[in-house]
């Protein structure tokens, strides 16, 4: 039990700071370098006008239209660059706070 709640508390932390990064990455954007954003943002009005007219049947394209907008994928750009920071630093921080250990056979040849 203790093991599935730090895994569920690892990943809610992870979400959460990831959330925060992004949202922080967007605001800093927006204020130092707009015409990025814009690019970004228009990067993401094709990508959803590409979605959209994909040629599906109404029952499912009225659900991609309603909540698939260009703010969304904007979003959801900076959220997964963030989780990727987030997992090279985390990785970086704990391979050099506890390495890994070699097996006994491993120290044997080197």
């Amino acid at each position: 039990m203790g093991m599935i709640l730090g895994r569920v508390t690892s990943t809610s932390l992870t979400l959460f700071l990831a959330f925060i990064l992004a949202l922080a990455m967007l605001v800093f954007l927006g204020l130092y370098a707009p015409h990025v954003l814009n690019w970004v943002l228009n990067g993401a009005e094709m990508v959803e006008d590409w979605l959209t007219h994909t040629g599906l049947p109404n029952q499912y394209n009225n659900w991609v239209r309603l909540f698939l907008g260009d703010e969304q994928l904007t979003f959801l750009f900076f959220t997964i660059i963030a989780r990727i920071v987030i997992a090279i630093v985390g990785t970086a921080f704990s391979a050099a706070m506890f390495p890994a250990k070699k097996p006994e056979y491993e120290k044997r040849f080197g």
